[in-house]
């Protein structure tokens, strides 16, 4: 009988935090999204770290993504490398943007990304390490591409804190998922971080079905 109130009481705390988590998941931001300062390059160091801490959380597309690979990490071999390969990837992209080298269809593969890391978390056989690994390193390189539009044009040191930024709060919020995934999956409530890959997708499909559109009927 103990075990059974255990067990239910597991499942009712890992329904509690993945309906907090959707929500904050599903939460309206700012259309201000790949533009932290409304647009305006970040002049000094303590704009650039701003606009760098915000960058990816006012941005649900990027948000999303970070928290499906931290929670992907937690039901990894590989554990915290996948979102450390993520946010090093993502400077990289950062730095091609900067470069003015151009990636293919970045929109489109940001919003893909998040639907096919939802689609991972859904998954109950799921890809190996490495295989995942490298898709996030992939995914980092277009999403830090997309960082690179608020920065580009700046002086050495708003751009070395805007690094520094969203850097900083993607390991942060990453890690944040990580340890929530983790402790989850130890008390066996597994379909905590299954029914958050498909709220993952749910985003994903919107994001990717609006750049469709866009694509099709630019305004």
């Amino acid at each position: 009988m103990e075990s059974i109130k255990t067990g239910f009481s597991q499942k009712r705390i890992g329904r509690s935090i993945g309906g907090a988590i959707a929500a904050l998941l599903l939460l309206p931001l700012p259309s201000l999204a790949h533009h932290p300062l409304g647009g305006r390059v970040p002049a000094n160091f303590a704009e650039g770290f701003l606009s760098g801490l915000a960058h990816p959380i006012i941005g649900l597309d990027h948000v999303a993504f970070v928290v499906a690979v931290g929670l992907l990490a937690a039901v990894s071999t590989w554990g915290i490398v996948i979102p450390a390969a993520f946010v090093l990837a993502a400077m990289v992209g950062t730095g091609l943007h900067l470069a003015e080298l151009t990636l293919p269809a970045v929109e489109f593969v940001i919003a893909g990304s998040v639907l096919g890391f939802g689609v991972l978390l859904a998954l109950r056989n799921r890809p190996q390490s490495s295989a995942i690994t490298g898709l996030a390193v992939l995914a980092g390189l277009f999403h830090g591409f997309a960082y690179g539009e608020a920065i580009f044009g700046a002086e050495s040191m708003p751009l070395v804190a805007y690094l520094a930024g969203f850097t900083a709060v993607q390991m942060g919020l990453a890690i944040a998922a990580f340890l929530v995934g983790r402790q989850l999956t130890q008390r066996s409530t597994t379909l905590f971080v299954q029914r958050a890959g498909l709220v993952i997708c749910g985003i994903g499909a919107t994001f990717l079905a609006t750049a469709l559109l866009n694509g099709l009927l630019p305004t």
